[in-house]
């Protein structure tokens, strides 16, 4: 009954190795998938980061295009006014163009402004865009290079696991399961008798026990 119990041992052992082998690789491509969900989120982040930086650096254009527009029509309604008014008082020649030629300068002064500030912050949205997407890129990388980690570790402990379960299973064998003798029911002593100065082996059954 000794050796049936004994495989029955080894047999059990070795599901319990490979079942906890199993469980490591499981673990480990359950945590690569994790990682890679995380980085291919950040990438995706990333994208939308860049994205918006490029929706306001849009908006922040179109606003001053369309200030520099509006400003463009309050000027000419000014220089009418004051070619007009100069007009009506009886100014004219050079002291009118100075006039009208202060207020150009000044009005394109502002519409430089409005291009100059819409710079700003389409640089400032850029750049804002740009390191966030940066890191997230670089929190990505880390995250699969994590999810790689978790896959080698659980092959190493996979293997670990086979080879101990293998090593337990053969050091088992090798002990544990030798077959006994089949009982004779005799005793068999041997020996060696002198006989003439020669050594000789000699067997003897005294009797069966009972």
């Amino acid at each position: 009954m000794c050796v049936p119990l004994m495989i029955i041992g080894i047999a059990a052992m070795a599901a319990s190795g490979a079942m906890t082998a199993y469980g490591q690789y499981e673990t480990g491509q359950a945590q690569d998938k994790y990682y890679r969900y995380l980085a291919t989120q950040n990438e995706l982040e990333a994208e939308a980061a860049l994205k918006t930086g490029e929706q306001k650096t849009t908006i922040a254009q179109n606003e001053a295009a369309q200030r520099a527009k509006e400003l463009k029509g309050e000027v000419a309604t000014v220089e009418g006014a004051q070619r007009a008014a100069m007009a009506a008082m009886g100014i004219s020649g050079v002291t009118t163009e100075d006039i009208l030629k202060d207020t150009s300068n000044k009005a394109r002064l502002d519409e430089l402004n409005i291009r100059y500030s819409a710079d700003i912050q389409s640089w400032l949205a850029q750049k804002e865009a740009k390191e966030q997407a940066w890191a997230l890129k670089s929190q990505a990388g880390l995250f699969r290079f994590s999810g790689q980690q978790a896959k080698t570790a659980s092959y190493i402990n996979m293997t670990s696991t086979l080879l101990g379960t293998a090593s337990s299973i053969a050091f088992m064998g090798a002990g544990g399961l030798k077959v006994p003798a089949k009982p004779s029911g005799e005793i068999v002593q041997t020996g060696y008798q002198n006989v003439g100065g020669h050594g000789f082996q000699t067997a003897w059954s005294p009797s069966k026990l009972y």
